[in-house]
């Protein structure tokens, strides 16, 4: 089928769409030579434009492969299959399983710094990513994010400045009942930032292949899952390796990954009560060795927190490390 010609701002370039995916450019242009996976949409000059049901398919073959499959593989599995524009693994971030009822980022996420508005007048002059996402400029915003990550890390980067532009495009939508493209592309930002400084981190510090992995997911009714990237990348800058299994992942999928991989930790996310499923947990495959289960975000709070609850990414990351690597509890 010949790309069809699209002018609209749901469009991307290469470069702007390998940025929101987190790979290289160059990539994305082998993998339309070598596995046909070509941009669906042209601009008015005929320059090739990725729309979004393209990123959809390309962000299910990232996942394919970050599971280990073969990127051969992952491209016949995806190719001709049609998917939705929305990503099936981040979700907007203020958006919840309640239909049109939404809440801020700082109810339904990790616990975050009370900073004011997402900006720094320090050296370096960062941008400010309220005003950037108003602006609707994705391309900047993301690459705002990534330099955002790589100046202060995972950890900081998410309390201080990434979390807080969240909550503030959250409770604008609140205000307003409108900007909700606003609050998309600031979570497509946010999640696009935080692929491409993983995949940076795994590259640069080399996880140990003879430590075992920690396993991220969302029971069923969880699809927020955007704060499983921000671990998944405070993780990968301490050379910890991840398996990520994003949102909605049944228990009976979980507990079959689980025997599959053998992780050091499982790390569940839940944004709202009625997604923290605690009989689940009980029914979660166990494993020889051992692994420990860690728990995070709000909802799990309301049916009785249960062990292993954490409030804050920086803790999240402290109990992965730690069972992945008992020696640092001794150390601290």
């Amino acid at each position: 089928m010949p790309p069809k010609s699209d002018t609209t701002a749901d469009t991307l370039t290469v470069g702007a769409a390998a940025r929101r995916l987190g790979i290289a450019a160059p990539t994305l242009r082998s993998w339309e030579r070598r596995y046909g996976l070509s941009p669906s949409a042209r601009s008015a000059g005929g320059h090739r434009r990725y729309s979004p049901e393209d990123l959809a398919r390309l962000r299910a073959m990232l996942g394919m492969v970050n599971q280990g499959v073969p990127t051969a593989e992952a491209a016949s599995a995806v190719r001709d299959r049609i998917y939705l524009a929305q990503s099936p693994t981040v979700t907007s971030a203020t958006s919840v399983a309640e239909g049109t009822r939404r809440h801020s980022v700082q109810k339904r996420g990790f616990a975050v710094r009370s900073s004011g508005r997402a900006k720094s007048a320090g050296p370096g002059k960062l941008a400010d990513l309220f005003e950037l996402a108003n602006a609707m400029d994705g391309e900047r915003l993301t690459h705002e994010v990534a330099r955002s990550l790589d100046r202060s890390g995972a950890v900081e980067a998410w309390t201080s400045r990434l979390a807080p532009l969240l909550v503030e495009v959250g409770d604008q939508w609140e205000r307003t009942g409108a900007c909700v493209e606003i609050e998309h592309l600031a979570s497509d930002a946010v999640a696009g930032g935080l692929r491409y400084h993983t995949r940076r981190a795994v590259e640069r510090y080399k996880p140990d292949e003879t430590e075992r992995p920690v396993v991220l997911a969302c029971l069923e009714k969880e699809d927020h899952a955007l704060p499983l990237l921000a671990v998944a990348a405070a993780l990968a800058e301490r050379s910890i390796r991840v398996r990520t299994l994003g949102a909605a992942t049944p228990v009976s999928s979980l507990s079959t990954a689980v025997r599959r991989i053998r992780p050091a930790a499982v790390f569940i996310w839940s944004s709202a009560p009625e997604t923290a499923d605690t009989d689940a947990l009980r029914t979660l495959a166990r494993t020889r060795p051992s692994y420990s289960l860690v728990v995070g975000g709000p909802g799990w709070q309301v049916p009785g927190t249960p062990d292993g609850w954490v409030n804050s990414l920086a803790d999240a990351v402290t109990s992965l490390v730690t069972a992945v690597r008992p020696e640092t509890a001794v150390r601290a």
